[in-house]
């Protein structure tokens, strides 16, 4: 996995979230690797553009990102925290890994259901303005996993690149 770059695109951070701690060995429980965990994997660098662009097109190809809801019902908002001094959404590509991190971290147990937010990658984009006024710097997907992330800035940039490359497919 890369290191954090100047353009932000993807990186892996130094140490996970204020407060938590490192995520544990994969359990019994764990979610099975996936293939934006490979491609993220296998970014070289931020000079590796076909990389960068093979995992935000199947990323922002899924049919919904997945955040852990906080707050009063009825009055819930995606969970973010402070990541490398900045503060980040949690992502998650699937509902299962949504809910794997907060067990690890202790927000509910291992039989629990897990209050979580589903949002088509589209609308997350369309309120991309939203979070950089709120302070979201990004978005941080599978942080406990593979921890690849977007600025928040950067996400209608990404998401026109990859979708007009798609459509021309």
């Amino acid at each position: 996995m890369s290191e954090p770059n100047n353009d932000g695109f993807l990186g892996q951070p130094d140490a996970p979230e204020e407060g938590a701690e490192a995520a544990p060995a994969a359990g019994p429980d764990a979610p099975a690797p996936s293939e934006t965990d490979r491609l993220a994997a296998q970014v070289t660098g931020p000079e590796d553009q076909v990389g960068m662009a093979a995992l935000w097109r199947l990323t922002m190809g899924l049919d919904h990102w997945w955040f852990i809801a906080v707050g009063d019902p009825g009055l819930e908002s995606p969970a973010a925290a402070e990541i490398d001094g900045q503060l980040m959404l949690l992502t998650f590509t699937t509902s299962e890994r949504a809910h794997d991190f907060a067990v690890q971290q202790d927000m509910i147990g291992p039989t629990d259901d897990l209050n979580a937010i589903a949002l088509p990658p589209g609308e997350v984009i369309e309120s991309s303005a939203t979070y950089v006024g709120a302070g979201i710097h990004g978005l941080m997907f599978d942080p406990h996993i593979s921890g690849f992330f977007i600025p928040s800035e950067q996400l209608p940039v990404v998401w026109e690149a990859v979708t007009s490359t798609r459509d021309a497919d």
